[in-house]
């Protein structure tokens, strides 16, 4: 008996078929038919065969075995048996001496990454000069040891906007093995205010083009705007022309002051009603007036 393939691999990730096939072919260079059983030790792999098959004097028949996994079998080899033992020869059974012959077939359990992610908090609201963490619940679904890388799209143009990440790829996880994920978003003194969206990916280590994406946002609140924003000259012209204001108005409140105290003292004669009344309650503001 010989088999096509002395070693097969079966893919069992998710919506693979699981399944690998070996052709045998047994041949019967006799004058005599012949009847064989084919028995199939597979370990924990399932197997179809036919349970018998029947050469022709002088000819060969082929015969295929079917081997399948499950989706939770971990990367492994497995040796797999194929045995043909003859138990009729022209119809007669076969007690002494029958012909027996068998092939075996290395069957290789292939790993594959899977990655489930959720992430906790799905907005962060920062100021300047603060930082928080972002916790993301990762598990590995692959049926091998992962670790799984952590990258930010556009960290570089994020981080000329002031923010920093603390990131670090985790650890090795374990088949199903889940774990909480965190890292660090911290801000600078000048960042905008905005709200910005952050795109997080985590890639198996194991096979780079398994990803999944992971969204958060951050609430940016930047420095208060100033209300007047000046070169150095202009603050000082502009401080210049308010301490002249300032002293022309202090001038201003004591003329009129004096103004005011001169005449009442006018005012107290014999007949200080009517020279009182002569004096227009207006006057200091009249007076005002003719100085500007």
């Amino acid at each position: 008996m010989e088999c096509d393939q002395q070693s097969i691999t079966i893919e069992v990730h998710p919506g693979s078929s699981k399944v690998s096939n070996v052709d045998c072919t047994l041949s019967n260079p006799s004058v005599h038919s012949m009847s064989a059983d084919i028995t199939v030790s597979s370990g924990n792999l399932s197997n179809a065969a036919p349970g018998s098959v029947t050469i022709p004097a002088g000819e060969e028949l082929t015969f295929q075995v079917a081997l399948r996994g499950e989706s939770t079998m971990s990367p492994s080899m497995i040796d797999v048996a194929i045995n043909a033992s003859v138990t009729t020869i022209n119809g007669v059974p076969c007690t002494f001496g029958c012909p027996e012959d068998s092939a075996d077939v290395d069957v290789v359990i292939v790993q594959f990454a899977r990655i489930s992610a959720q992430t906790r908090a799905g907005e962060l609201n920062l100021g300047v000069d603060q930082s928080a963490e972002v916790v993301i619940d990762l598990q590995n679904l692959g049926n091998g040891q992962d670790i799984f890388e952590i990258e930010i799209e556009n960290q570089s143009g994020l981080e000329s906007l002031g923010f920093s990440f603390d990131i670090q790829s985790t650890g090795n996880l374990d088949p199903q093995e889940k774990v909480p994920h965190n890292f660090t978003v911290t801000t600078g003194g000048d960042i905008p205010t905005e709200t910005f969206e952050i795109e997080v990916y985590i890639r198996s280590s194991f096979d780079p083009e398994i990803e999944v994406m992971e969204v958060f946002i951050i609430q940016a609140e930047g420095p208060p705007e100033p209300l007047v924003t000046l070169g150095s000259d202009d603050t000082a012209l502009i401080m210049g022309g308010v301490s002249v204001a300032g002293l022309i108005l202090v001038f201003l409140i004591v003329f009129m002051g004096v103004r005011s105290a001169r005449r009442r003292q006018l005012s107290r004669g014999p007949s200080e009603d009517d020279e009182w009344s002569e004096v227009d309650e207006y006057d200091d503001f009249d007076d005002l007036d003719d100085f500007m």
